[in-house]
């Protein structure tokens, strides 16, 4: 989707690099891309970036079958019998403009968690930098220059993690490697995720910045969204949740 269609100041459409989709109902549930999205329409939304790094040991008898977490470790079984594995201290925050941008915001939490952030600057400034942030919908939009967020992952995030859990739970002294990844978390001030419609587009609505929960609560987060778009009585008061908290 490369930008909305609007007619008589509410949502007409989606423009996507195949042509218009007509409708009158949007629901943006873009991630850590939602934020630029919205700046192409005047809309600002709050969020910021943070890069997760995550293994995957091979399969390994003994730990626990339901998932675990710690201040700075937590682990669950993969379907294979290995266990995926993160720091869950810790994340890498590669500075962009928008941490420039937003930085004040956040800075109850920035002294909650100044000790788990490894800040850095460097090459992700630059290429975030050369993505634009305003552009026609006629034109090759940023998300169709990279398609897909993909970081590579934090090897002494995930060497760190390993440590901590097996000073912990001894069985991971076996525990072998098999695979590790990362990806970008979109974190709004107050670590809660924004689900509701924009007033300023009527027909607009966010799905967004889960601050990493959205795994867990993406069955109730997805529910709530549709009964939002759909106009249906919502499961559980939306109040929490809507955007309007954050301007």
């Amino acid at each position: 989707m490369r930008a909305l269609s609007t007619s008589n100041g509410r949502v007409s459409g989606v423009v996507t690099e195949r042509g218009e989709i007509r409708c009158d109902q949007v629901l943006l549930a873009a991630g850590a891309w939602s934020r630029r999205f919205l700046g192409n329409h005047g809309i600002n939304l709050p969020t910021l970036p943070l890069i997760c790094s995550v293994m995957r040991t091979r399969p390994l008898q003994g730990p626990a079958e339901i998932a675990v977490g710690a201040p700075d470790f937590s682990f669950r079984k993969h379907q294979d019998g290995g266990f995926i594995i993160t720091q869950r201290g810790a994340l890498d925050a590669p500075l962009t403009l928008d941490h420039v941008l937003l930085g004040t915001r956040y800075l109850p939490q920035l002294r909650q968690a100044r000790d788990n952030l490894r800040i850095s600057l460097g090459q992700y400034f630059v290429k975030d930098l050369a993505l634009a942030r305003r552009w026609r919908s006629d034109r090759r939009s940023p998300f169709e220059q990279v398609r897909t967020l993909d970081p590579p992952a934090n090897p002494a995030l995930n060497s760190e993690a390993m440590r901590n859990l097996r000073a912990a739970w001894p069985v991971f002294q076996q525990a072998e490697m098999a695979a590790s990844w990362a990806g970008v978390i979109d974190i709004t001030p107050d670590s809660n995720p924004v689900i509701g419609p924009v007033a300023s587009l009527p027909g607009l609505t966010l799905a967004t910045g889960f601050s990493g929960h959205g795994f867990g609560t993406s069955p109730a987060a997805g529910q709530l969204a549709a009964d939002l778009v759909t106009g249906h009585a919502p499961i559980i008061d939306p109040t929490p949740y809507r955007f309007e908290r954050l301007i």
